[in-house]
């Protein structure tokens, strides 16, 4: 069975925002036992280095080198925040984890969106 890394990148980014987000809503962080916080940054962190390094830098001049450099990026930043336990978070970093969130789910609903249309 193959499954196109496309859909498991948009997997990955959808389960990074439930995780990372911090909306009342939407958020599933605030009742996450921290390890499982901390393995759903490992697989953020890994899904968003294959994206930007090997997939985004390979298709720099394209449309779609640019989207998995973007959300790889994105995914490796919110997957260190997942990771590292809130007391070893910059603030700064940390204030910007909801625009990361809100750019992060944009990205997966484009890939899921091109994906269900393919």
């Amino acid at each position: 069975m193959f499954i196109p890394m496309g859909t498991v990148v948009a997997v990955c980014m959808m389960l990074t925002v439930l995780f990372a987000s911090r909306f009342p809503w939407l958020g599933l962080n605030n009742v996450s036992p921290p390890w499982v916080l901390r393995s759903i940054g490992v697989v953020a962190i890994a899904a968003g280095l294959w994206n930007a390094l090997w997939h985004g830098l390979r298709h720099v001049g394209q449309f779609w080198g640019h989207m998995a450099l973007g959300s790889g990026v994105l995914l490796v930043f919110l997957g260190i925040l997942l990771y590292l336990p809130v007391t070893q978070q910059f603030d700064r970093l940390n204030n910007l984890r909801p625009f990361a969130v809100v750019a992060l789910l944009a990205f997966g609903l484009y890939y899921g969106w091109t994906l269900y249309h393919l």
